[in-house]
């Protein structure tokens, strides 16, 4: 017998496909040359096994429900918008996404990685005015470049409800985190797989969290992360 669908499900074939587009794993976003800071908790071998490993993912998905994840939602509330409406909270989103992350380095690397993901998402879904206009203000430097914004805003064009927008940004980022770890502590492929299946209860956690949070929750984020 089927089920009844629900708001969870995905609402057309071209959402389906945009969204496993864009949780690819091999999505060329230039996520493997920004560690997020992983790389200084290898270096102080804080992290060095699967099981930390584990650990130090899962706490920065939770984080995420103050940042990334969080600027995906807002991104996907902002669409339904008018198009002039839409666009002044976009920027002003861009904005605080790229001034409440507070070392330079991460904010370096969003926007480079932000640059990028604007160039795909032209490409995933063409002749999108809101697309087309941030990917424009981002390529003449009238926007900073945020990756979970450009993901928030291609799923919610193609049709996906916010909730599913938020858990596909949260499960790319863990898929690109793992590949990090699989190649750079290394954990090994089985282990990787191992600790996304490990994610998914996480990331369920951390969409509820966002789903609850708003603009005066976006930047709260983990001093460990931070300073790392």
């Amino acid at each position: 017998m089927l089920s009844t669908p629900t708001s969870r499900q995905v609402g057309s074939p071209r959402a389906l496909l945009t969204m496993l587009h864009l949780t690819d794993s091999a999505l060329p976003t230039g996520g493997f040359s920004h560690s997020l800071g992983l790389e200084s908790y290898l270096q102080r071998d804080l992290v060095n096994s699967p099981e930390t490993f584990s650990r130090w993912m899962y706490a920065y998905i939770r984080q995420a429900s103050y940042n990334d994840a969080l600027v995906a939602k807002l991104t996907a509330e902002a669409v339904d918008q008018p198009h002039e409406e839409a666009a002044r909270e976009l920027k002003l989103l861009d904005a605080l996404a790229h001034t409440t992350l507070v070392p330079r380095q991460i904010r370096d690397a969003n926007a480079s990685m932000g640059m990028r993901m604007c160039k795909i998402i032209a490409v995933a879904v063409p002749d999108h005015p809101l697309i087309e206009w941030y990917t424009q203000a981002v390529q003449d430097g009238h926007a900073y470049g945020c990756p979970a914004l450009a993901h928030g805003l291609a799923l919610s064009a193609v049709g996906l409800d916010t909730e599913m927008v938020v858990r596909s940004y949260l499960m790319q980022t863990t898929a690109s985190l793992t590949q990090n770890a699989i190649r750079g502590i290394p954990i090994g492929q089985n282990a990787g797989q191992e600790a996304l299946v490990g994610s998914y209860p996480v990331i369920e956690d951390a969409v509820a969290a966002t789903m609850e949070h708003g603009y005066l929750d976006l930047g709260a984020a983990a001093p460990g992360l931070e300073i790392a």
